[in-house]
């Protein structure tokens, strides 16, 4: 168990927040950890950006070892609800050399690997430490990119849409029966409790740890099967973190079905996987990167089937997908 005490100014700074290269480390960490759980789509997808780019460091820090642990330093901490994937890269090829230490010590040292010759670790990792944790950083981030590039970016806008109603959905919660009750709602192994997140752990024989913190970040994940703790440690750790858990993002009943994608073209469903907030058609033109007439002449025919609903504030229309299609899963 895991129990992160938040008291009364820690409750009033737990935030949401996602970004591309969360959902990249998910991927890695699932393909490693759980591959049954990624369906064969998804581990085919996974298998040949790492095979084709030759992502041999990435795919051994990412996994993680027997006891489960992955570095955190491929998650950096978000500085904002959507940390674009440049600044998240940016802060991995950065991270603290001490950080780095600490956290791939942690690692060989027995947190994840153990010492018996078929858990001692990798050899390319072991290269890679020998030429020096900055090396290392940056490599990790070079690839990254490449793998988030290779595995994810023509899926983002479907991913990105699951994430910022999965965020929309929890705020509604928290609006209406209050924060305690949202993150009840997050996973069956995370609960709040008394002013505190507790995380109970997957791997048995861990010892509990017990934190004190003044915020929580909280990082929905189409990849999660359960709660996950990390970024934060007892007193000591060089360059500490806020604490931060990804949960599995929940039910999602606003994007089509693959046979609806069919029916409505590729087009139509970026536009849709877009909608989960209130956008005006200029907005969605720079999103979808096309001309504000293209996307005009296409909600015109998603509000006429009625899977988009249109309103106005003041001089300007906002167009947002109605919530009423059957889910989506990646």
């Amino acid at each position: 168990m895991i129990r992160i005490n938040l008291g009364k100014q820690g409750l009033g700074r737990v935030r949401f927040a996602m970004t591309p290269l969360d959902i990249a480390k998910d991927l890695l960490f699932s393909l490693a950890r759980s591959p049954h759980q990624l369906g064969p789509v998804w581990q085919a997808a996974a298998m040949q950006a790492l095979s084709a780019r030759r992502l041999g460091l990435l795919a051994v820090v990412a996994g993680g070892g027997p006891r489960g642990y992955a570095p955190d330093f491929l998650r950096p901490e978000p500085s904002s609800f959507q940390m674009p994937l440049d600044d998240a890269l940016h802060h991995v090829a950065t991270t603290p050399q001490e950080r780095i230490r600490y956290e791939l010590t942690a690692a060989i040292g027995g947190h994840s690997w153990g010492q018996t010759a078929a858990d001692r670790p990798p050899r390319l990792l072991l290269d890679a430490m020998e030429r020096g944790e900055e090396y290392v950083a940056q490599r990790v981030a070079v690839e990254l990119e490449q793998f988030w590039h290779t595995a994810l970016a023509p899926h983002w806008p479907g991913i990105r849409a699951r994430l910022e109603g999965d965020v929309a959905a929890r705020a509604t919660v928290i609006a209406q029966q209050g924060i305690a009750e949202a993150v009840n709602q997050l996973a069956p192994d995370l609960e709040w409790d008394d002013g505190a997140l507790e995380v109970r752990l997957a791997t048995p024989g861990l010892p509990a740890l017990n934190l004190d913190a003044d915020a929580a970040i909280l990082v929905p994940s189409v990849f999660a099967g359960r709660a996950t703790f990390c970024g934060a440690e007892p007193p000591g750790a060089p360059a500490p973190r806020l604490p931060l858990i990804v949960y599995p993002v929940g039910p999602n009943d606003c994007l089509p079905t693959a046979r609806g994608e069919e029916l409505i073209g590729p087009t139509r469903t970026r536009l849709l996987a877009e909608l989960a907030q209130p956008r005006t058609t200029g907005e969605l033109a720079q999103r979808v990167r096309l001309s504000p007439a293209t996307v005009s002449y296409h909600l015109q025919i998603l509000h006429r089937t009625g899977l988009v609903q249109r309103t106005r504030r003041s001089r300007t229309v906002l167009y947002q997908r109605v919530m009423t299609s059957p889910g989506y899963a990646p």
